[in-house]
């Protein structure tokens, strides 16, 4: 598994670069989704900002639902296990955050944190939650 200094870089990186905060995040797990970059920045460009400009669910935490998802198997009956690890990481990343999810809040004027920070925070988060489930 890459390491999170790897994660952070490429996610500063990509940033720069001009990618939204979606595909910022699920990008730098391309070890864990198998995808190439130009799959992945195409299957993620519509959900920054709130899926596709709405300011509704953060493209931080669309994008972890959709690693979380790539990260097991793929019968109907293994969502159940794939939405409660997305569920799991992205209440982590709600509780760090006021308890929102909806861009929108996250984004308000007098907000505490960047979207920048908000990306690597949910890139952390991302990556300890995947860590975890790793054997030694």
């Amino acid at each position: 598994m890459q390491q999170l200094p790897q994660r952070i870089a490429r996610t500063k990186d990509l940033r720069a670069k001009g990618y939204n905060c979606s595909q910022c995040v699920f990008m730098v797990f391309d070890d864990i989704t198998g995808l190439d970059p130009a799959t992945s920045a195409r299957l993620t460009a519509a959900l920054g900002s709130g899926v596709g400009g709405t300011r509704e669910i953060c493209g931080v935490a669309n994008a972890m639902a959709l690693v979380e998802g790539m990260t097991g198997g793929d019968a109907p009956s293994d969502k159940v296990e794939a939405m409660a690890r997305a569920k799991k990481v992205i209440t982590r990343f709600a509780d760090a955050n006021g308890g929102c999810l909806r861009c929108c809040d996250l984004k308000r004027p007098d907000a505490p944190k960047s979207c920048n920070q908000l990306i690597l925070e949910g890139v952390e988060m991302l990556h300890e939650a995947i860590k975890e489930r790793q054997p030694e």
